[in-house]
């Protein structure tokens, strides 16, 4: 304590006692002065991390392929594309997923996410082993209702907006029951 808040609480201290009388206790007057001599207590609180909910069918808003061949890069559009998630416990969640890219062939995706230590992990199964393991190779981020994904591996990435939707895009329907069925066979009855 510095020696001027001494000598103000003192002062003080001494003002009150010698101004007191019996309708004004000293108790009083003491037990100010030493919640003003407490020290400040802090406690670390710690914050909960909440899994956000990205269940439901999604729609493009937009998206695009980039990759490297033959020490090239191109570049294409994706023209449509469908992801359906389903929550399968607190923090993991389902997928199974269309593109259609601008001037390619469709392509077809399922897995998993996990939400741990406050971001979202690629869940994905060995064919051979069934074994599961995590990738952090993707960042996706919910923002209201839309979400965006964004998966990079060694020679290209994709990048994908989506907007919640009640139906997925009506062009891709065939395509998503296939990669429907694909994904109860080979991811979620294995893990």
């Amino acid at each position: 304590m510095t020696t001027t808040l001494k000598s103000i609480i003192f002062t003080t201290l001494l003002f009150l006692l010698t101004a007191c009388t019996p309708q004004s206790p000293i108790p009083k007057i003491i037990s100010i002065s030493k919640t003003l001599l407490a020290p400040a207590k802090t406690e670390k609180v710690k914050k909960k991390i909440v899994t956000p909910n990205i269940a439901g069918t999604f729609n493009l808003i937009e998206g695009s392929y980039r990759y490297n061949s033959d020490g090239l890069s191109f570049k294409h559009k994706i023209k449509a594309s469908s992801i359906i998630i389903e929550k399968l416990s607190d923090n993991e969640f389902g997928y199974y997923y269309i593109t259609k890219l601008d001037g390619l062939t469709t392509n077809s995706y399922f897995g998993g996410f996990l939400f741990k230590e406050g971001k979202f992990y690629q869940k994905v199964v060995d064919d051979s082993t069934h074994k599961t393991s995590l990738v952090d190779n993707i960042r996706l981020t919910k923002f209201r209702d839309t979400l965006r994904l964004t998966i990079k591996t060694a020679d290209a990435k994709r990048d994908i907006f989506w907007k919640k939707s009640k139906e997925p895009d009506a062009s891709l329907i065939a395509e998503l029951e296939e990669e429907r069925k694909a994904y109860i066979s080979f991811y979620k009855n294995k893990v």
